[in-house]
């Protein structure tokens, strides 16, 4: 039994780092093109964009552990299925769950290794890196606009720019959004980034256009006023007042429960409090996505008896898939109020482990 138990272990592991690093190539392959072109036409330095990339690795590992434990069950014990061995076991009397207790134990050490990640590391490198971004917007603004698209990651204003050739712009829209304030529209033909005079945002210098300004007998009710050098200063990378104040999901769990029980604009705002507690489960239940990846992935591999690798890759990828689409339902369910958070977070785990188990016995029964 040891030999077998160490002979599965062993098995397990190449398929393990294969595809880790495969399945770390997909996510971080879209990434690499923005960097890219960060560094080559953007002129960011490789400096800032290689701590960009490390800054980014531990959000992924979140989702690339468990995906990458789940393929390389399925390859392994896939392919021991395909290949008889494990009825092989059966017939000698082994019995296949106590065979399987050090894998079990193995993704135990990895989901704990999970949490300990999106709980302390992750949420560190997501604040870093926004703070990173929010420099490299003060030092070089251009990286951080796009022509062609709305740019919705400046507090209070979303900015629509037809063409832009290094500091100059074309074909500018400028939506100002102000809480119990109608929207202010800016437009012009041009324009071009400037040094912001706190030296901390971004300021744009914009020339022959419109802009609505409140009236000042009636400050809800704006006019038009036609300009042909406007300075529009002050604009602050980040959708949220404060600058680089943190996020939930830039929270570890102790900040969350402290804000839980010290925040009093959270107790006033219900839906706040929600967000917050949806954040705590879903650390703490996400983080456990590789034991119930491989619960699942282990009689899902034997019942199948396919180890191909695109078999194996495909048959991962949608189980991860159905995941991760319950759990973003279940978050969006516990933020809306309709679920308690508890139950709506923990209930993609709850449902992959009543399938494993009714797998397991089908398994058992082979």
């Amino acid at each position: 039994m040891t030999i077998l138990r160490r002979y599965c272990l062993r098995e397990l592991l190449s398929p393990f780092l294969m595809s880790l690093f495969l399945v770390t190539f997909i996510f971080m392959v879209g990434n690499l093109f923005d960097l890219a072109d960060l560094l080559v036409n953007k002129g960011v330095s490789v400096f800032d964009v290689l701590t960009l990339i490390v800054l980014m690795i531990p959000s992924l590992l979140g989702f690339i552990l468990p995906t990458a434990a789940l393929t390389s069950v399925l390859l392994v014990f896939g392919s021991f299925a395909q290949n008889n061995e494990i009825v092989a076991m059966k017939a000698t009397g082994i019995n296949l769950l106590r065979l399987l207790i050090p894998v079990f134990a193995v993704a135990f050490l990895l989901s704990f290794f999970s949490l300990f990640l999106i709980d302390q590391i992750q949420p560190r490198s997501e604040y870093q890196s926004r703070q990173l971004i929010r420099q490299l917007v003060v030092k070089r603004p251009a990286a951080y606009l796009e022509a062609g698209r709305f740019i919705k990651d400046f507090q209070g204003y979303t900015l629509w720019i037809n063409e832009i050739k290094g500091s100059r712009l074309k074909g500018i829209t400028i939506f100002q959004f102000e809480e119990g304030r109608p929207t202010r529209t800016i437009i012009a033909e041009s324009g071009e980034v400037v040094t912001a005079p706190d030296q901390q945002s971004l300021a744009l210098q914009l020339y022959n256009g419109t802009s609505d300004e409140p009236n000042p007998d009636d400050p809800s009710v704006l006019y038009k006023l036609n300009f042909k050098t406007f300075l529009l200063s002050d604009i602050k990378i980040g959708r949220q007042r404060g600058g680089v104040g943190k996020k939930e999901k830039e929270m570890t769990i102790d900040e969350l429960v402290y804000q839980l029980e010290h925040n009093d604009e959270a107790k006033r705002n219900s839906k706040k409090m929600r967000e917050i507690k949806a954040e705590i489960h879903k650390k703490i239940s996400f983080s456990f996505a590789t034991v119930v990846f491989v619960l699942i992935g282990l009689p899902t591999a034997i019942i199948s008896r396919r180890g191909e690798m695109v078999v194996s890759f495909t048959v991962a990828m949608a189980i991860v898939g159905i995941y991760y689409i319950l759990f973003v339902w279940g978050r969006t369910m516990a933020i809306h109020g309709q679920l308690p958070p508890w139950l709506a977070l923990w209930f993609p785990n709850i449902l992959m482990v009543a399938v494993s188990a009714f797998l397991c016995r089908r398994m058992i029964r082979l």
